[in-house]
């Protein structure tokens, strides 16, 4: 099923924007998000609502955020869908709506979603979206100095100077999804439990999540924080003393295709010196680095619009080299194992639903493996 309905391009810059550098969001075939799976145990499933707001970090620092959020499906009577938007180019979800009222069922547990190195906040809008309608409230914000618009502009930092910035961003996220829900005023007010937080990342996002759960560079860990995802994640900023302060629950979900953070390099570092317990190690056969984004959608974007400029043909088309190529587990498929136990392991352990153990267990062992430490 078609996602996004409504594609506008009006510009190069913009495209590239939008997802060439592992962001993502243009997702034209991807499952409705049910993830993990059919419906689940202890979970209802929700429409999603999306705002948008601004975050400050510290003077100087203020960072645009997107929320994803439960909401009664009796609630998006005559509402729009969501759309979003760069300079140029919009896309229309067929998932997440415009504001509308926030379920009364709350308060949701907390999801932190940190992107790529050069992406965007709603890279992942795949699982975004699918957090949001298993009963969570997701927020994502762009790491400014690391985003694709920062890298076409000439602005991007070097990881030395932007990844150590994630924890303090992470942070400020958490502080205010816990100060728009303790204001009444807000459109979110009672609606965040922001003392059970989850995190997942992406790549140097990865890195981000992992960073806050064990305190880095003067930023201590966040004890809100009640488990963490790595989707291929990228650990090589954290020390050995680092990985042996992480704890809490925590799940490495990586690719065997994947040549960015290859398993060889990046996971199997994590899993002989991260003491979490529990800890989970999913890895998903015929996976790469962007299959935990949408850019193979992207390629579907520019196969539609012939005429493009080479440029941003050759760019896109780099970039699915990494998940869009015959060799790679179609992308509908990765999507739902990825949505499957990340949410699976975030309702368990964030949500404190046991049942939800049962969705962490392999269901297609030829493509999946995983293993467990406690």
């Amino acid at each position: 099923m078609r996602r996004y309905l409504i594609f506008l391009i009006t510009g190069l810059l913009v495209v590239l924007a939008a997802g060439l550098w592992g962001a993502g969001g243009v997702n034209a075939q991807s499952s409705e998000p049910s993830a993990p799976g059919d419906a689940g145990p202890g979970s209802p499933e929700y429409a999603v609502g999306r705002r948008t707001i601004s975050i400050t970090v510290e003077p100087g620092r203020t960072l645009d955020a997107d929320i994803w959020y439960p909401v009664d499906p009796s609630a998006t009577t005559g509402v729009a869908k969501s759309t979003y938007e760069f300079p140029g180019l919009a896309y229309t979800s067929t998932v997440a709506f415009d504001s509308p009222p926030v379920s009364s069922d709350g308060p949701f547990p907390l999801v932190v979603y940190s992107h790529g190195s050069g992406g965007l906040r709603y890279v992942s809008a795949f699982l975004t979206e699918a957090l949001a309608a298993r009963g969570f409230v997701v927020v994502s914000v762009d790491h400014k100095g690391n985003t694709a618009i920062d890298e076409l502009s000439g602005t991007q930092g070097t990881p030395q100077q932007v990844i150590p910035l994630r924890p303090k961003d992470i942070r400020a996220e958490i502080d205010a999804m816990a100060a728009a829900s303790a204001d009444s005023t807000n459109a979110l007010a009672g609606a965040i439990d922001t003392e059970n937080v989850g995190l997942i990342g992406h790549s140097a996002g990865g890195a981000g999540v992992l960073m806050t759960a064990s305190g880095h560079d003067g930023v201590g860990a966040d004890k809100r924080v009640k488990a963490v995802v790595g989707l291929a994640a990228y650990v090589d900023p954290l020390s050995n003393e680092e990985f042996k302060k992480i704890k809490i629950p925590t799940m490495l979900i990586s690719g065997t295709l994947d040549t960015t953070t290859p398993i060889k390099t990046q996971t199997e570092k994590a899993w002989k010196s991260i003491p979490a317990d529990p800890f989970y190690r999913v890895d998903l056969k015929g996976v790469g680095h962007q299959s935990f984004s949408d850019v193979c959608y992207y390629e579907e974007l520019i196969d539609a619009k012939p005429g493009l400029p080479a440029a941003l043909v050759d760019a896109v088309k780099s970039r699915t080299d990494e998940a869009c190529a015959p060799k790679f587990l179609p992308i509908t498929t990765a999507h739902q194992l990825i949505d499957r136990y990340s949410v699976g392991f975030l309702e368990r352990y964030v949500g404190n639903d046991k049942a939800a153990a049962k969705w962490l267990k392999p269901t297609q062992p030829k493509i999946v493996s995983v293993s467990v430490k406690n």
